[in-house]
């Protein structure tokens, strides 16, 4: 993948092939998403021509006409890779820039216990030989 950033309309045919699970045609994501959205199907076209150029996806000759699209990288895999550039980029590595940006948001008892809940999982994994 050249590219570690996708754009919001790219993001969102991510999002739904990674909610479809097995690979989709253009006419599936299309009712899924581009309809809603106001989008036309060559729109739609040139979004998976861009993330097959990036090598987020992959295509393959299906019924006719039709490709059928496939993620090459889970949605939990571009995540985490999102979330370490972000925080290279934003809070320069610092746990503490980003709970302090955080919470400026005004946490709500049950983030702070889900934080809580975290840390202390952490803690368990480090101290386990």
């Amino acid at each position: 993948m050249k590219d570690h950033r996708l754009p919001e309309a790219e993001f969102t045919v991510m999002k739904a092939m990674w909610a479809a699970g097995a690979p989709v045609t253009s006419a599936e994501i299309m009712r899924s998403i581009g309809e809603e959205r106001g989008w036309k199907p060559q729109t739609l076209l040139t979004l998976l021509s861009r993330l097959t150029e990036r090598g987020f996806i992959t295509a393959r000759p299906g019924k006719g006409r039709e490709k059928l699209f496939s993620t090459l990288i889970s949605r939990e895999e571009y995540l985490a890779r999102e979330t370490s550039v972000f925080m290279d980029e934003v809070h320069g590595r610092s746990i503490g820039s980003l709970l302090a940006a955080l919470n400026r948001e005004k946490m709500s008892a049950s983030d702070l216990q889900e934080l809580q809940n975290w840390f202390d999982q952490l803690k368990r994994e480090a101290s386990e030989p």
